[in-house]
């Protein structure tokens, strides 16, 4: 498949990966000046998403994973760092499980781990949904759940906007990423992945909340938990200099 990204800056490799029906440049718009100062950041389009190839479905993490590990492989980039949100992070955790040499260290910000059975009928009800309708008929609600009510209120415009991404998204690719996450247990990796991990979760997230962050990292051998009051599910828009006083010395540390 043809992947689409765009690098930034110069020194030891990052890839921040996004999550379901983001782009690249548009979930890490607040980040990747910040981070190219210090970093070679590449950021890309996942497959079925933006302006990466759309293929036909079904797609796995795994899949999603080992697509990650081509343009690693591609670009020279490893040892690797990796930035995640949502089911990015699910990628993450997936490549440091299965390619612990490859991965320097892991941020993983607001990343689903093991979904609820409830959850997974809602991401498969939510495939079906757009395959019949639309993205219309669930970008707005997607929209909303996703950030915080105080968040919305401040800023409409990023609100919409992030209502407007989400409509434009490949009905197909949509879908398919959807039951990918439908599929997923990335909870028995986590046992294997030596990289130091830095998991980024907000308060007020439901989709990844404080304790099953917690509960991940306490199944690993090098990770730790920083949470961020105030804060849903899309953090890298909502408290982006929380998220950078977070991430950015980690990566550091770890460079």
């Amino acid at each position: 498949m043809r992947t689409y990204y765009e690098e930034y800056g110069s020194g030891p490799s990052l890839v921040l990966v996004h999550g379901l029906g983001a782009t690249g440049t548009d979930l890490w718009k607040k980040q990747i000046a910040d981070l190219a100062g210090d970093f070679r950041v590449v950021v890309y389009d996942l497959r079925g998403s933006g302006r990466s190839e759309v293929t036909p479905g079904p797609y796995t993490i795994g899949q999603l994973a080992d697509d990650l590990d081509g343009l690693v492989e591609a670009l020279g980039l490893a040892p690797v760092a990796l930035m995640g949100h949502s089911m990015g992070g699910s990628i993450v955790l997936e490549e440091a499980g299965r390619q612990p040499e490859r991965v320097r260290a892991a941020v993983c910000v607001g990343v689903a781990i093991d979904l609820p059975e409830q959850a997974r009928a809602g991401l498969a009800t939510r495939a079906e949904t757009v395959e019949r309708e639309g993205m219309s008929a669930v970008a707005e609600t997607v929209a909303t759940n996703g950030l915080a009510p105080s968040f919305r209120e401040a800023h409409a415009e990023e609100f919409q906007e992030l209502v407007s991404l989400l409509a434009s998204n490949d009905v197909h690719g949509y879908a398919a990423q959807c039951r990918a996450l439908v599929e997923m247990a990335i909870s028995e990796h986590l046992p294997r992945i030596a990289a130091p991990t830095l998991f980024v979760c907000g308060e007020l997230d439901a989709v990844s909340p404080p304790a099953a962050n917690r509960a991940g990292a306490a199944r690993m051998a090098n990770a730790r938990v920083a949470e961020i009051p105030g804060c849903a599910h899309i953090v890298p828009w909502e408290k982006p200099d929380e998220l950078r006083a977070a991430a950015r010395p980690f990566l550091l540390e770890h460079r």
